[in-house]
């Protein structure tokens, strides 16, 4: 819906109206998704509205900072003033979760072992060793366990063997909700900063259409190709980086090849 003043110019109006069409458009792509998701986790609207809110308040206050009010909040936000007070005194109790520990082992197999298989038990060079470096506070028996329960590794005479180059959490787990919220996250934090003017980050597609199903399927088979390579080299960089350094940056790459068919 356009907001229309007298007191604009006909071309004003007709941006602010091309903008808002556009931010619709873009919401409906980014929005179905994620409501898809929402109703088969069995999230109501009510949850995924108060998080809409409380993302606006966060980012409102970021940028007024020091000279945010609740009134100059509602007006920025649209939100009525007891809202904005009450998630301004209510603190965000979201679970600040650490990494998931089992793609950093994963990770670090492939680029100090080149994924070669370990024995199970044993100091140096054994999973039981790896997995202590990476948790000491989760037992490595409960990690191998999980890695098999997803197929990533299996476990055989006293050797563990990487089946996979990177561990994919089960399906509908929390874990690889967790992950989906990081990856997507980071990706739109991307694609934002460049439409707002922040520096240019790298953020790539192709995309086609008119193609078979199996032409689609061949060029993703290509694609994955072609990335697991990159993605193996570029773990191991940072990795060796990450040894020698205690800085305060950190980066996500990766890829996705979304195919569907009307059919």
């Amino acid at each position: 819906m356009c907001n229309l003043h007298i007191s604009q110019s006909t071309f004003q109006v007709y941006i602010k109206c091309a903008i808002s069409t556009f931010m619709n458009d873009m919401l409906d792509r980014l929005l179905r998704p994620l409501a898809r998701l929402a109703i088969a986790k069995g999230l109501r609207y009510a949850d995924m509205a108060e998080s809409m809110r409380r993302a606006y308040i966060d980012v409102a206050v970021k940028n007024a900072g020091s000279n945010a009010t609740v009134s100059g909040l509602s007006v920025m936000t649209g939100l009525q003033r007891r809202d904005v007070s009450r998630l301004l005194e209510t603190p965000d109790n979201s679970e600040k979760r650490p990494p998931d520990h089992l793609p950093q082992l994963v990770a670090q197999w492939l680029a100090r072992f080149d994924g070669a298989p370990l024995p199970q038990h044993g100091a140096d060079g054994s999973f039981d060793a790896l997995a202590k470096s990476i948790r000491k506070d989760i037992h490595p028996r409960s990690m191998l366990d999980a890695l098999v329960a997803a197929g990533t590794v299996a476990a055989q005479a006293g050797e563990v063997s990487l089946l996979k180059n990177a561990h994919v959490p089960l399906e509908g787990s929390e874990a690889q909700i967790q992950y989906l919220g990081q990856n997507v996250g980071d990706h739109l934090a991307t694609a934002v900063g460049n439409v707002l003017g922040d520096p240019t980050a790298y953020d790539l597609a192709v995309h086609y259409n008119g193609l078979s199903v199996e032409s689609a399927q061949a060029l993703e088979s290509l694609w994955r190709a072609r990335m697991e390579p990159v993605l193996r080299e570029l773990n191991a960089k940072a990795l060796e980086y990450q040894t020698n350094e205690n800085g305060p940056a950190r980066f996500r790459a990766g890829g996705y090849f979304h195919l569907e068919s009307e059919e």
